[in-house]
């Protein structure tokens, strides 16, 4: 239920101040300071109505800053927000100055922090809380700090002025004034904080989204540990960073990395780390991560790259595969603005490279894999060129060599035939039966030297083949034929006009076989793309998906060896289509 505030009675009004203190609970200003400080009041309770304004952590706390000093009179002021844990950031102003760092106050920061009270110094020559320099050796006067609680009486934010500019010391007044602005600052701080948080938690969310895909898009090896570098270094806010596989050929063994990422770009600049040099050396002899706050000092440190780039902090974190050696690294790097590395980002982001190992492992297997299926494919490709060589080489010597001596038995026959005497007929006829059987044979081998490899694809070509196999197995199979063919403007490469023939005299065999067809549609044709073939009939048809003989499997590797396309159709009692398209050169043989 929301508070009504207090008012005082009839005739007696409040100050500005008085009545934001007593709806904060803070209790009834005392009437002096009500009396003495109206003006400086007057400006606290501005300051105070600004904190409504929704601004940025890093804007509240410069304006809380600059309003400080105009509401204490103060010379400077500085207001630091924290989580407790570490210092977030930190907003200074000074007088007629505008924005600045005061030194000093980091000590005065973490003795409010851990007590949750204010402190107030104004004595020159006095320390700090628990010691430290004195007011004098920082060059303050006096100083004034109070702590920004929030409704769990955490701290979060700590606001601190020095330097009164009329030379007088802070009063109890100025304290009062300091504690109702850090306390109405507090839910300015606490939103602006929240909101930061889940635009942190969405860029962080669409981050894991965009490397869940990339790991998951079967990128090669040194682009997977890329994108790993610019998705992590969104997660942990990073303004730089490199990554590398390791190159077990080379000897010594060294983690290679080709590039640098700095604020969003990759500039090629070539690095190579053995064992213990640097701090990816370290990575690849321990196997575990290597955090670095002080950059700059640390002995496994690039110099230059401290210099050039301003890196203040680093954190290296290996990627090791399933036998649990290092595969890569990646190093991520914070310059001087930014807060240091924390172990708990590098356990998080040793998840991020166990999942990139995983992705890189699985792209190698699939590249070896890819690589051995193209040699078998080579192979496949050698062995079928050597097959149809052979091919060839046997019809050529069945039509000469066999078919010719078989003309020559046959003539023998005739002339034995022709000197066999009248009264023995029955001579004659054995020869004549011979001879007939002769003829047989004659008949038979050129159909099969044929078959091997016909005589019209290597002297007329391709659309003359195609012609002459669509007529025989018609005559065969019984059915009747369209041949459609888109004249060819050359003869196509030798290995093409094989492949195509065979995958037309493989589909004409399934038809005689199978379908039981009573028309097939053949064609042929050509385009940008290369050399198309369909085969189609009006059979039985069948179900391609629980169907496949070996040979449509057959046509599937013709066409998968020389890059091309295939196609295929089929209905239970409508029919088949098989349909290919080959590249070719344009040139020709």
């Amino acid at each position: 239920m929301a508070r009504l505030p207090r008012r005082p009675a009839r005739g007696h009004p409040l100050h500005p101040l008085e009545e934001i203190a007593l709806n904060l609970e803070l209790g009834p200003f005392p009437p002096a300071l009500a009396a003495s400080g109206g003006a400086r009041l007057e400006r606290a309770a501005a300051a105070a109505r600004a904190m409504a304004d929704e601004l940025s952590t890093a804007e509240l706390a410069a304006t809380t800053a600059r309003q400080l000093t105009v509401a204490l009179t103060a010379e400077w002021a500085t207001v630091a927000v924290t989580d407790e844990a570490e210092l977030v950031l930190e907003r200074g102003h000074r007088h007629g100055g505008g924005a600045f760092a005061e030194p000093g106050t980091a000590e005065i920061v973490c003795w409010v922090v851990g007590r949750r009270q204010g402190f107030v110094g104004n004595d020159p020559h006095g320390t700090l809380p628990d010691g430290g320099p004195s007011l004098a050796a920082l060059g303050w006067r006096n100083v004034l700090a109070v702590p920004a609680l929030n409704h769990q009486g955490r701290v979060v934010a700590v606001l601190v002025a020095g330097d009164r500019r009329d030379g007088g010391p802070f009063s109890a007044a100025d304290r009062s004034i300091a504690e109702v602005l850090a306390l109405s600052a507090t839910v300015g701080f606490e939103r602006a904080l929240l909101l930061e948080r889940l635009t942190d938690w969405s860029t962080s969310l669409e981050a894991l989204l965009a490397f869940s895909a990339s790991v998951n898009s079967h990128l090669d090896p040194p682009a997977l540990v890329r994108h790993l570098v610019e998705h992590a270094a969104l997660f942990v806010k990073a303004s730089g960073g490199r990554a590398g596989l390791l190159d077990a050929d080379i000897e010594p063994p060294a983690l290679v990395s080709a590039a640098y990422w700095r604020r969003g770009t990759w500039l090629e600049r070539p690095e190579r780390f053995v064992r213990g040099q640097g701090l990816a050396g370290f990575v690849l002899d321990k196997e575990f991560p290597y955090l670095s706050n002080d950059y700059p000092n640390d002995p496994l440190a690039d110099s230059e790259l401290a210099r050039a780039d301003d890196v203040r902090r680093a954190l290296a974190i290996p990627i090791r595969g399933s036998d649990h050696g290092v595969l890569g690294f990646f190093e991520l790097h914070r310059s001087g603005h930014l807060p240091p590395f924390s172990w708990q980002e590098a356990a998080f982001l040793e998840s991020l490279a166990n999942t990139t190992a995983v992705a890189i492992e699985n792209a190698r297997l699939l590249a070896a894999l890819a690589a051995k299926s193209q040699e078998i494919r080579n192979l496949s490709a050698h062995n079928v060129e050597r097959l149809e060589d052979e091919r060839r080489y046997i019809a050529r010597e069945l039509h000469d060599e066999a078919g010719q001596a078989l003309v020559g038995v046959k003539l023998g026959l005739q002339v034995m035939a022709r000197l066999v005497p009248p009264e023995l007929p029955a001579l004659r006829d054995e020869l004549d039966q011979l001879r007939d059987h002769v003829n047989g044979a004659t008949t038979r081998i050129k159909d099969l030297a044929q078959r091997l490899r016909p005589p019209a694809l290597d002297q007329l070509g391709l659309e003359v083949a195609l012609r002459q196999l669509a007529t025989e197995y018609g005559v065969r199979a019984g059915f009747t034929f369209e041949f459609d063919v888109d004249p060819l403007p050359t003869r196509l490469p030798s290995v093409a006009e094989t492949a195509l023939f065979r995958i037309a005299q493989e589909a004409l065999t399934n038809v005689a076989a199978h379908a039981g067809a009573t028309r097939v549609w053949l064609r042929l044709g050509h385009g940008d793309q290369g050399v198309a073939l369909s085969v189609a009939d009006d059979g039985r048809g069948f179900e391609p998906s629980t169907t496949r003989g070996l040979g449509l499997l057959g046509i599937q590797e013709r066409v998968d060896r020389l890059g091309g396309e295939f196609r295929l159709r089929s209905t239970p009692g409508v029919g088949t289509a098989v349909a290919v398209l080959i590249p070719v050169d344009d040139e020709g043989e």
